[in-house]
């Protein structure tokens, strides 16, 4: 069964488009400039995911001020036309949910609950087992002697998982000077993470987490976290909340950030920092 989160965005993104689509045809057909409104109302949300897409950024802002006004004042602009006579029910009730849309959009749909820490600083990871490339097993133990960064993302469907990494490829070069390995995990399958490497010309390691067995025993799984429909594409209907752990050379955790908002993900620059304060390089 779908949970309510993957269904929301794809219903979304066609409420968005088909405002849009009626007050451009209000516009041309009729010349009613309440569509104008309207358009506000609907438009910056496209436009955000547009440039998700298309800008391909590694973070936003936590609460897009740039996309919850314009929608807020478009809406409020609609709601006076209709009370003036100006505008019918059905672009005042098409202007809230476009706003409703919105304000579900930043303070639900990209936010989790309260997550509870992987482990404590200091201490051994639980003991997960993923598999790489070659559909070989790999463990924790299997780093040992060089600290590494484990990158937990939701897989290629996600642009802003793809620009953090490619962050951190840009970053690459220096960790790899230091000793440190740079690990990328996801519960997609061999083949989509091999597409994913072509991309990028580092020696990361490419890790399945196998029916997210992992994400599980780390408390990290996002069940009914992948937006309907992907699933036509070869992904699982659950996914992973973004996460970065740094192990030290032993295997033990110096650092975890678990976001609770998928649009805020830490810089490379932070885990230099870490590894630096650490003194793991």
């Amino acid at each position: 069964m779908k949970s309510l989160k993957s269904l929301f965005i794809s219903g979304l993104i066609s409420l968005a488009v088909a405002t849009v689509v009626f007050a451009l045809w209000l516009l041309v057909s009729s010349g009613n400039l309440a569509s104008l409104a309207l358009l506000l109302a609907a438009v910056p949300m496209l436009a955000f995911l547009g440039w998700l897409f298309l800008g391909k950024p590694a973070r936003t802002s936590a609460s897009l001020p740039w996309v919850f006004w314009p929608s807020m004042l478009g809406t409020l602009a609609v709601i006076s036309l209709f009370l003036a006579g100006h505008a019918c029910w059905l672009m005042t009730t098409l202007a809230v949910l476009n706003l409703a849309g919105v304000h579900l959009y930043i303070r639900w749909y990209s936010r989790y609950q309260q997550r509870p820490v992987v482990a404590k600083v200091g201490e051994m990871l639980p003991a997960v087992q993923f598999t790489n490339l070659e559909n070989r097993p790999v463990t924790v133990a299997d780093f040992a002697g060089s600290p590494v960064v484990m990158l937990f993302f939701r897989g290629n469907w996600c642009p802003l998982c793809l620009a953090q990494i490619r962050e951190v490829a840009a970053a690459y070069q220096s960790l790899q000077e230091k000793g440190v390995r740079v690990a990328l995990i996801s519960p997609q399958s061999h083949a989509q993470s091999a597409e994913l490497a072509k991309q990028f010309s580092v020696n990361f390691d490419y890790l399945r987490d196998d029916d997210n067995a992992a994400a599980r025993a780390l408390g990290i799984l996002d069940a009914g976290g992948t937006p309907a429909g992907l699933e036509v594409l070869g992904y699982d209907s659950d996914t992973v909340m973004p996460t970065v752990l740094i192990l030290d050379a032993q295997g033990r955790l110096v650092f975890q950030h678990l976001t609770d908002n998928y649009r805020i993900r830490p810089e490379p620059s932070l885990f230099i920092e870490v590894l630096e304060r650490e003194g793991l390089i």
